[in-house]
């Protein structure tokens, strides 16, 4: 599908380097560009591409460090007619040739010192812009005349939940999404933004959107995971702040430039109290705005900020308030969950499931229920962790915590208290949420971290939570503490033991009964029939392992936090590759070996189902561990 130019997302941008080209477009530490100097630069590259014989709606792949290199690479691909995907060149090798392919990229912008990151000799097209800069700057400084592809962008997602997902982002979605923005935050040229998310992020690509194609000037922290104020150019002049909730409170706390109007939090969700308190730091007048939505809905879904309550809120950090719908979009809850509606346009229209839980207040406003990716199982329930969470957050000692499972009978708190000579343990935490949330939502165990890991995107990445401490008993979750029960390591340690002393025996007992003389080595020479019997006493070990981990495998599998249904077939895989030997080499063994109906039917019953289930362990090694697995 192609494009009516009227509609493409950079023809904005395009209409700014004609009214106002001297302006600053992009500011960083060590470099500017000009609203001109940018379009020329992305007219050149534009036109380099469309010469290597560049199709409309191919996606090419920006792989690059530098600013503001990177923003003539994105506006360059939209100019050529293609959808760019931004890929960070610091990740590991593997992890490049994966988004690359993820996002279906046959072209990568980048430089020299990274093309055997990106460059596996598949015929992939590579253009490096420091070595090729000669024959990009040949090309005229006028915009090219090139169809457009629909799609302006693949997005990924954050991959809180998972691996992170490709989203193709369309131009009418995008300019539909920055209409909204622009009604909502009342964008001007006059604008300075400063915008703290990384790169190769959703976030990123929203925040350059806001900023020139408003004509605003688009100020960037080169390098840094948690940026300061002081030094960075424009710094004093910044009217627009797009972050995430840490950043925010980190840049608020300082001195906070006397023009700033506007604080756009996103990503990670954002508490009430945390909300009241950042938006004390601004000048009166001053707005500081919580923005919602996936990537699917361009994330532009709702937004919140405390005018839009009725009254006080009573204990305001168990709430996270959404608010409402952007112009053009819609927000209901369906069965709990929150689906959302983005902005109008061709590809618009279509309500989304977000993965969220929430509720329409009666005064309007959407409030946050946590991730349904989130809920555990424990002891055979359903558990949410938000509720428990949410009442955590009022917790004088707590700044922020996580609670999740470690096995399928224990829950963790991770807490992140506001003091470390002042660590709230597990009594202090069981007794705040004592009749507050039910019994089988309460920790058992309490972990006292720093800081909560957090991915690039911002948001907390449960999937490298440190395991706790192994415990030799573990304590109940009432209210009043319970007593002192076998933990489930133990048990489980227990049980194996168990089914081990009993099969072996049973195992060499059955072997006479089920396949007589299979075993007989009577007439076997010295020192072969060692070493059969060696073998027969090794299948039988190896049976008994097998039935024990039957019994007791899949728990402790599940700790490693894979899939539940990953963890089943890996699990049950382990099973059949151990107890498998015995009754096969005792069946081959009676088996005459021109007996070819029967030597087929071995194959098939035994052989291929060992080959299928080392397919099935070697994919659960491979695979990462995945948050929404209950560890």
């Amino acid at each position: 599908m192609v494009m009516n130019g009227a509609n493409e997302l950079h023809r904005l941008f395009e209409a700014w380097a004609r009214e106002t080209p001297d302006r600053p477009a992009v500011v960083t530490r060590r470099a500017q560009l000009t609203y001109e100097v940018l379009d020329v630069r992305a007219n050149r590259l534009a036109r380099h591409l469309l010469n290597t014989g560049f199709d409309a709606g191919e996606t090419v792949a920006v792989c690059i460090s530098r600013l503001p290199d990177l923003l003539v690479a994105v506006v360059g691909v939209l100019k050529a007619g293609g959808a760019y995907t931004v890929i960070g060149p610091q990740q590991p090798t593997g992890d490049i040739g994966r988004l690359l392919e993820r996002a279906g990229a046959n072209t990568v912008l980048t430089y020299e010192q990274f093309r055997p990151s990106v460059d596996d000799g598949t015929g992939r097209l590579v253009v490096c812009l420091d070595t090729d800069a000669g024959l990009i700057d040949a090309h005229s400084p006028e915009p090219p005349s090139a169809p457009c592809g629909a799609t302006a962008a693949v997005l990924f997602t954050a991959g809180t939940t998972g691996e992170a997902r490709p989203f193709a982002a369309g131009h009418q979605r995008l300019r539909a999404a920055y209409g909204s923005w622009a009604e909502v935050f009342g964008l001007s040229p006059s604008d300075v933004h400063l915008v703290t998310a990384p790169t190769d992020t959703a976030a990123f690509t929203y925040g350059w959107i806001r900023a020139l194609c408003s004509g605003g000037t688009l100020v960037l922290p080169e390098g840094e995971a948690r940026p300061a104020l002081r030094g960075l150019p424009f710094a004093g002049d910044v009217t627009v702040l797009d972050t995430d909730p840490v950043t925010a409170g980190s840049l608020l706390e300082g001195s906070v430039p006397v023009g700033l109007r506007l604080v756009a939090v996103g990503g990670e969700r954002l508490a009430l109290d945390e909300q009241v308190r950042l938006q004390g730091r601004l000048a009166p007048g001053a707005r500081l705005l919580n923005v919602y939505g996936p990537v699917e809905v361009a994330g532009c879904g709702t937004w919140f900020e405390t005018h839009q309550l009725s009254g006080p809120v009573h204990e305001p950090g168990r709430f996270c308030l959404l608010g409402r719908p952007f112009p053009g979009s819609r927000a209901e809850v369906r069965k709990g969950e929150i689906w959302l509606t983005p902005p109008g346009g061709l590809d618009g229209g279509e309500a989304l499931p977000t993965g969220d839980a929430g509720t329409l207040r009666e005064d309007g406003l959407l409030e946050f229920g946590g991730r349904l990716a989130h809920r555990v199982t424990v002891r055979g329930r359903t558990v949410d962790p938000h509720r428990a969470e949410a009442a955590l957050a009022t917790h004088p000692q707590i700044r922020e915590s996580v609670i999740t499972a470690v096995d399928e009978n224990r829950l963790v708190a991770y807490v992140v208290p506001k003091a470390l000579s002042a660590r709230p343990g597990a009594d202090t935490i069981r007794t705040h949420l004592t009749g507050v949330v039910p019994d089988q939502e309460i920790p058992a165990s309490v972990v006292t971290v720093r800081a909560l890991p957090r991915n690039r995107a911002g948001k907390i990445d449960r999937a490298v939570l440190p395991l706790p401490a192994q415990r030799a008993a573990s304590g109940g979750v009432s209210g009043k503490g319970g007593g002192a029960e076998p933990g489930p390591e133990g048990l489980l340690y227990g049980t194996g033991c168990a089914m081990l002393v009993v099969a072996l025996p049973l195992a060499a007992f059955l072997t006479d009964v089920f396949w007589p003389g299979s075993t007989d080595l009577t007439y076997v020479p010295a020192p072969w029939s060692w070493l059969f019997g060696g073998l027969y006493a090794a299948e039988l070990l190896a049976f008994s392992v097998g039935l024990a981990f039957l019994f007791a495998g899949r728990p402790l599998m599940r700790r490693q936090g894979r899939s539940s249904g990953l963890t089943t077939a890996a699990h049950l895989a382990v099973v059949w590759l151990l107890v498998s030997w015995w009754p096969q080499d005792n069946f081959y063994r009676l088996a005459a070996k021109t007996d070819w109906e029967r030597q087929a039917a071995l194959v098939y019953v035994f052989n291929v189902p060992l080959m299928i289930a080392a397919v099935v362990v070697a994919v659960y090694v491979t695979r990462r561990p995945d948050p929404s697995a209950t560890e």
